[in-house]
């Protein structure tokens, strides 16, 4: 969504963005280790690559030659070079994508984190040339930075418009998959477009990776594709990465929550595994607010409202978290079981232990849950929604 906006389509530029210069990066990759100086010389970088050549790109180099002196970089240098833009005509967008990165509020870099953001929320304030900001974050920029509040000091996230990017509806899905036109293969037929979604679970990145997966695989096999199941393997491989952002990014809780509602399709169907998930009922009605939470990020879908129940989003997450159960040490679940008693009650917390436990220790189930997502025929595989 971010290189979209930074990237805007050729019409839509001419038409509303001709002054707009747009510098995208990820503060999660690229800002490593963070300081401030490391931000804004990202910053100045990229927005020197991103001009050709005008009084804009010899002023960032003429800042990048002081990084070569000693010098650190700051949010002043910055104002100086949206005056520069200003006298040219134009206006900067900074794109900022993980910017949860940057809101480190642990006690040693609270007054450091706090200085900085305060320098970059100037450059929106001032009184002209103003730069916009595009930032996106896992939670709200409200909740990333209650830790940072001091009073007399307006809030950093204040001015900040929120919008929280929703899934993919069968509409979004179809358009998605309509681009293979462009290119001189066949369009997708439903089979292929409703094993997409089961795949995808509607996320967009993932829809993305799971049609080029198909693509892919259309071409080494050609058309049609007579067995979906490589693609499925494939996207396990490809679709980790964001696997692991959505489960690095949830709390303790959420992950909890998440292992409950993986393992719970497959409770009794293992003859040397029984496990009893029975009191999860009373376990969700004490943490109503991270479901409703997971749910609106799109992590769970509400499969019932009386009583009320859960399911992950996508098969593929299911799989991988249970795999993430397998691979966690002793340690850690030992970790989680301390964490667990202070969130639900000690006698809940040692059964869900000893179930994930348990769970952990047996190669059967989990190579089940691997057959299961993969073999679905065209027939198992769910229809469009009808969604618009």
């Amino acid at each position: 969504m971010l290189q979209y906006i930074a990237e805007p389509p050729h019409d839509w530029r001419e038409a509303h963005f001709q002054n707009y210069i747009f510098t995208f990066f990820n503060c999660q990759d690229i800002v490593i280790p963070f300081t401030a100086n490391n931000f804004w010389t990202q910053a100045t970088k990229t927005l020197e690559r991103k001009t050709e050549d005008s009084p804009i790109k010899e002023k960032c180099q003429a800042l990048l030659a002081r990084i070569e002196e000693g010098t650190e970089l700051g949010a002043n240098d910055f104002h100086e070079i949206l005056d520069v833009a200003a006298g040219a005509g134009k206006r900067i967008v900074l794109v900022l994508d993980d910017f949860d990165a940057l809101i480190r509020t642990d006690t040693e870099n609270l007054d450091s984190t706090r200085t900085f953001l305060q320098g970059l929320r100037s450059l929106t304030t001032r009184d002209s040339n103003k730069a916009n900001l595009v930032v996106a974050t896992r939670y709200s920029l409200q909740e990333l930075c209650k830790p940072l509040a001091v009073q007399g000091m307006s809030p950093f996230e204040n001015g900040f418009a929120s919008y929280r990017l929703q899934r993919f509806r069968d509409n979004d899905i179809l358009r998605l998959l309509q681009r293979v036109e462009q290119t001189e293969q066949t369009s997708f037929i439903p089979l292929e477009t409703r094993y997409v979604i089961y795949l995808s679970g509607y996320h967009p990145h993932l829809a993305q990776i799971a049609a080029a997966e198909i693509f892919d695989q259309r071409i080494e096999s050609g058309f049609p594709l007579r067995d979906l199941t490589p693609v499925g393997e494939r996207f396990k491989v490809e679709a980790r990465s964001v696997f692991e952002s959505l489960w690095e990014g949830a709390s303790e809780i959420e992950r909890m929550l998440l292992m409950l509602i993986a393992l719970q399709d497959f409770e009794g169907e293992i003859t040397d595994a029984q496990y009893s998930l029975s009191d999860l009922s009373n376990i969700f009605s004490q943490r109503e607010r991270e479901l409703d939470e997971l749910t609106e990020r799109g992590l769970l879908n509400r499969t019932q409202t009386n009583p009320p129940a859960w399911g992950i989003f996508s098969p593929i997450f299911q799989w991988w978290i249970i795999k993430e159960i397998e691979s966690s040490p002793p340690e850690q679940l030992s970790e989680r079981r301390k964490v667990w008693g202070n969130l639900v009650t000690q006698k809940q917390a040692d059964k869900l232990g000893k179930t994930v436990e348990l769970v952990k220790n047996n190669k059967q189930l989990i190579e089940k849950v691997g057959r299961s997502v993969l073999k679905l025929t065209g027939v198992e595989l769910p229809p469009l929604l009808g969604g618009g």
